[in-house]
């Protein structure tokens, strides 16, 4: 069965926004590729695995290859064709990985996009257009990065994670604040554990919960705080570089929220309190 879901490269993940477009369709008896930004390529759902009580990985597979790996940081977008809505992911499969994209959906009652896509099942199709590079990385480029996301604006923290501790050349120091409701909301917990315990002096992770454990909880409580950035996140300087990614009331927290025509705005909430400049403060 063909569901009428697009995906689609953009440069810029805005929480969770949605977003209106149009796109023409790919010409029929075009050559075989496995992903290009440049027009739709039908890909296969080839497996949903659940991930806890409202979020599943969808594995999306490439017809053939791809001869390089995605660029970091990128995202896709998915489309629902009847409604023209789209909505940015950031896959969170291997940064090597050639020959699928995997993508964390959360589900949200009155998430259209979500709902649409928690309704595909293995075998059924859907388009895909991308990738578009949000932000150009190279290893090295700053010292620290520290990075402050809530919920599965996580994606895109992970994707560059990865890229950086998989580089035995790349000596950039990461601080990751994340924020959720409980600890089972907690995505790719187990990864970042692991991650963190292999690489405890380039990889810090501090997490706080509006709803934490009764027992053995250390961590933060409650909203992202200017004290949890002072005391997790490097002070502001031109070898630091901040990430923000989550729910729009988050990111009007922690650091403004991106235009209107998804450029990054000037930065706001707590960030600036603190000194951070333009150049300092990215948003996904």
């Amino acid at each position: 069965m063909f569901k009428k879901v697009v995906i689609a490269g953009l440069a810029g993940v805005g929480g969770y926004t949605l977003y209106k477009t149009t796109f023409n369709n790919p010409k029929k008896n075009s050559p075989l590729l496995p992903l290009t930004p440049e027009k739709f390529i039908p890909l296969t759902v080839s497996n949903i695995t659940p991930y806890n009580h409202n979020t599943s990985i969808f594995r999306l597979k490439f017809q053939k290859p791809l001869k390089e790996a995605f660029p970091i940081a990128s995202c896709v977008l998915v489309k629902d064709d009847s409604s023209q809505i789209v909505r940015p992911y950031t896959p969170i499969s291997l940064v090597n990985e050639l020959n699928h994209i995997d993508l964390m959906v959360k589900r949200y009652d009155n998430g259209h996009m979500s709902k649409l896509i928690h309704s595909l099942k293995v075998g059924d199709k859907i388009d895909v257009k991308g990738p578009i590079t949000t932000l150009p990385y190279s290893a090295n480029m700053k010292k620290h990065i520290g990075m402050i996301c809530g919920g599965t604006g996580i994606t895109p923290m992970h994707q560059l994670i990865d890229c950086i501790l998989r580089n035995p050349e790349d000596k950039t120091k990461v601080y990751l604040i994340y924020a959720n409701i409980s600890k089972e909301d907690i995505l790719l917990y187990e990864e970042l554990e692991k991650w963190a315990k292999e690489k405890p002096e380039q990889l810090k992770i501090y997490y706080t919960l509006d709803n934490p454990p009764k027992d053995n909880w250390a961590q933060g409580v409650g909203f992202v705080s200017q004290q949890m950035v002072k005391e997790n996140i490097p002070a502001p300087s031109d070898d630091v570089l901040v990430l923000v990614c989550g729910p729009g009331g988050m990111m009007r927290h922690v650091s403004g929220t991106k235009n209107r025509d998804r450029s990054q705005g000037p930065v706001e909430g707590i960030l600036k309190e603190l000194g951070y400049t333009q150049n300092q403060v990215h948003k996904f």
